[in-house]
């Protein structure tokens, strides 16, 4: 059985206020850890500064974006740390060719998996989760046995136009949040979260759209990536895939991104991929005995009480929702009138008449023995005078008001 989708008018208003309140949580937070990392005299942070952080925090924010567009139509991307490997292995390859060369490789090789994956996830109804697992493991078969990339032939990306990666990927992050804190958008997105999975909800092209943009983001990622990181004999360091999609994952649910669908912060993304590289540098910095890499696992877990906290902020009374529904419905006006349902058979006389004065009959003559009645008087048939005789002699006298010839001109 076809779920129908969900009207744009029948689809209540989110609280942006619970996003609103967690994003200035995370910026304090985020901006404390920060603070303690630059007071540390060891790490990654004291060795290469703001310069190595901004390198490390632009493809992290574009993970993240891509991750959280993926869960606001419904399917969840887990091969963006696949796809963003894919990228950066093409990028390197093709590095001999030139930098335009080598961007519209490894740019074209995610665009490419990000089509076979919608295509599975809109048009074949498979669950997201399925469909970029299957395209996440196909990757990892074919780098097991691709080998290494070429030399890399390029320079190291300057500082400023890390900078400007690192711009670009705030501005975008927050361009999509404020497009998805748009009611219309998120109305469009309802159908998607309120469907079963397989079944039609009518928003294939939005799905479409969102997975290629996700792996579109991912594939920028892993250019970033590899080309601010040092080389070394040559050779550029690739990302490791798994890491990158637990951070991308972590970052996105930490940042209020429900795993619902259509519901989502502003910039929360941004801030939750700051806390959380800055908490894996500052474990780093200080000698902490645990693998900073379980912070971003722990971030996912702490991702999925925030969608608790979101989903429960969000809950509309059914009471207000059922008086809001029906506001202004004329069954209301209907149960509320008294005579509606106060039916007494009061006019079936009425109604008997009617149809006596439709089948040619007199409706105003009753069982009263030729007696014409009018509202339950009776009323004689002829002069109701001239049986008594008594105002004769007024019609007979002449001069009077009565007088007949007078009256008829005669």
């Amino acid at each position: 059985m076809n779920a129908d989708p969900v009207g744009d008018d029948e689809t209540p208003a989110d609280r942006m206020a619970v996003h609103v309140v967690w994003e200035i949580g995370l910026l304090l937070l985020g901006g404390g850890v920060l603070f303690a990392l630059t007071q540390s005299d060891a790490g990654p942070f004291a060795d290469g500064s703001w310069t190595a952080f901004a390198s490390a925090l632009a493809p992290l924010i574009m993970l993240a974006c891509a991750m959280a567009v993926s869960l606001r139509v419904g399917a969840v991307n887990l091969a963006v740390g696949p796809v963003a490997l894919l990228a950066a292995w093409m990028f390197v390859d093709a590095s001999g060719s030139g930098s335009a060369m080598a961007l519209a490789v490894g740019l074209g090789a995610a665009v490419f998996t990000g089509v076979v994956l919608a295509t599975l996830t809109a048009w074949l109804r498979a669950p997201g989760w399925a469909a970029s697992g299957a395209v996440g493991g196909a990757i990892g078969l074919w780098a097991g046995s691709a080998g290494d990339p070429g030399a890399f032939s390029l320079a190291e990306l300057p500082g400023t136009a890390v900078l400007a990666a690192l711009a670009g990927a705030i501005g975008l992050s927050l361009f999509l949040g404020l497009v998805g804190a748009f009611a219309g958008v998120r109305s469009r997105l309802a159908p998607i979260r309120r469907t079963p999975v397989g079944e039609p909800h009518g928003r294939g092209a939005l799905v479409f759209l969102g997975i290629l943009l996700s792996c579109s983001l991912a594939g920028a990622a892993g250019v970033v990536a590899a080309w601010t990181s040092v080389p070394d004999a040559g050779a550029a360091g690739l990302p490791d895939p798994i890491l990158l999609t637990v951070l991308a994952l972590g970052a996105a649910l930490l940042g209020g991104t429900s795993l619902m669908g259509r519901r989502g912060g502003v910039c929360g993304t941004v801030f939750a991929s700051l806390l959380v590289l800055a908490l894996m540098w500052l474990a780093q910095s200080r000698g902490w005995s645990f693998d900073p890499s379980w912070i971003a696992l722990s971030a996912i877990v702490a991702g999925f009480l925030v969608t608790r906290l979101v989903e429960a902020m969000n809950q509309v009374d059914e009471v207000e929702a059922a008086s809001t529904s029906r506001a202004g419905s004329v069954e209301d006006l209907r149960e509320e009138d008294p005579r509606a349902s106060a039916d007494t058979g009061q006019y079936e006389r009425y109604d008997d008449d009617l149809a006596d004065l439709g089948a040619g009959g007199d409706p105003w003559v009753a069982n009263t023995g030729g007696i014409r009645t009018t509202g339950g008087i009776p009323k004689a048939p002829a002069d109701p005078f001239g049986a008594s005789g008594v105002f004769d002699d007024l019609r007979d006298t002449p001069g009077t008001r009565f007088d007949t010839d007078r009256r008829f001109g005669r």
